[in-house]
């Protein structure tokens, strides 16, 4: 059922209805009365990656937060529910200058300086040029953009692993941090779902005739999915089950969800990314540890000088750092935090989410995600 609801291209077209998940990044802030302007920054390697800053109107500019967004997703996953739930806006009305990033690939950064999203060597990138490029290249505009020398960062998913990425692959960028909290960083996990294991193992063997079968981006935004994602997950439809129960099998199960944006959800969490970045993240399963991009032997001798690709030095990653988990996570597992936890120079501490129900996807759309975990993320910043 999985691969029937993420995979097929479609079960039957129609433009959809207007809803909330059909808005904009600075769309969504802007109707909640908060100000939004969209920037670019360029990276060493060409791709032109997005930024949207947000900012409460009579509020003086404070610290610069960067938050980016886990797989396959994009900036609009941090605005969900309301100014007075999401992270974002939170930040924002507590008087942070607030940026959200938004890695290659996905629906707002599909830029390049010589390169399209048609052209396959577009795609040609997995998670760690997403720390080696991508948010480096963020970090410098907003240390521009604003003066200040140091930001903090705020990681969800895919999004904390990329920082560990950067700080261990360019530890320069270690002194340009303020404090990094990482959300549920996926880092390896030997307890994935047989569902989830099942989409990695489909990815890997795609992975291995990637360009034989022309399969570059995986996951795209489009409007035939977001009609898709109406059939199976809108508010009241009678397939709402189906939607529930993948949801379920997928991240597990929680009290945390509010199905009247189950619909939101499941339409902002797909956003694209390249198929090679996907098979990076199995790699990490299945050698269950966070390791450079796999190429093969004879590949792998040329770039790293080994035929097995080398681990991701995190003894490196010298800025503060914090690590917010739960124990209902389907991603990650928490004998994996206690490891990478000894490996931190500056480990502010680890946070462990009070409810026994709290899953992978609850950090954002959880109904008490506030109290149970951003109030630890407001501690944290308010000391750094």
């Amino acid at each position: 059922m999985l691969r029937l609801l993420l995979l097929l291209p479609a079960l039957v077209y129609a433009e959809p209805d207007f809803r909330p998940y059909l808005l904009s990044t600075c769309q969504r802030i802007e109707r909640r009365g908060q100000e939004c302007s969209r920037r670019q920054a360029k990276t060493e390697d060409g791709y032109i990656v997005s930024l949207h800053r947000v900012h409460s109107r009579g509020l003086p500019y404070g610290p610069p937060v960067l938050l980016i967004h886990g797989l396959l997703s994009a900036s609009d996953q941090w605005l969900l529910y309301g100014r007075d739930h999401d992270l974002a806006s939170i930040l924002a009305d507590k008087g942070y200058d607030v940026w959200l990033g938004d890695l290659r690939g996905n629906a707002y950064s599909r830029s390049h300086t010589h390169l399209s999203p048609e052209d396959p060597d577009f795609w040609d990138f997995s998670f760690h040029e997403y720390g080696y490029y991508d948010v480096p290249a963020m970090i410098d505009y907003i240390r521009l953009e604003t003066g200040h020398k140091k930001i903090f960062y705020i990681g969800y998913s895919l999004g904390g692993t990329v920082f560990f990425v950067m700080g261990a692959s360019r530890p320069e960028y270690n002194n340009k941090i303020r404090a990094g909290i990482t959300i549920a960083p996926y880092v390896s996990s030997p307890q994935l779902s047989s569902v989830i294991l099942a989409t990695f193992s489909m990815i890997a063997s795609i992975m291995r005739q990637w360009r034989t079968l022309h399969v570059f981006e995986v996951f795209p935004r489009s409007n035939t999915t977001l009609a898709i994602n109406q059939i199976f997950c809108k508010p009241k439809s009678r397939l709402l089950p189906v939607c529930l129960q993948v949801y379920d099998q997928v991240f597990g199960l929680t009290s945390e969800l509010d199905q009247d944006v189950l619909l939101d959800v499941v339409s902002t969490f797909r956003a694209g990314s390249s198929a090679k970045t996907l098979n990076h993240c199995a790699q990490v399963m299945y050698a269950n540890s966070l390791r450079y991009y796999d190429y093969e032997s004879e590949e792998n001798m040329k770039r790293y000088g080994d035929i097995i690709p080398p681990e991701y030095n995190l003894t490196k990653v010298t800025s503060p750092v914090s690590i917010h988990y739960s124990l209902q996570d389907s991603f990650v597992d928490p004998k994996v935090i206690d490891k990478l936890a000894k490996k931190l120079p500056k480990l502010i501490g680890t946070f462990v989410v009070s409810s026994p129900s709290f899953n992978h996807m609850d950090y954002v759309v959880g109904i008490h995600a506030r109290e149970l975990v951003y109030q630890d993320i407001f501690n944290i910043i308010s000391k750094y």
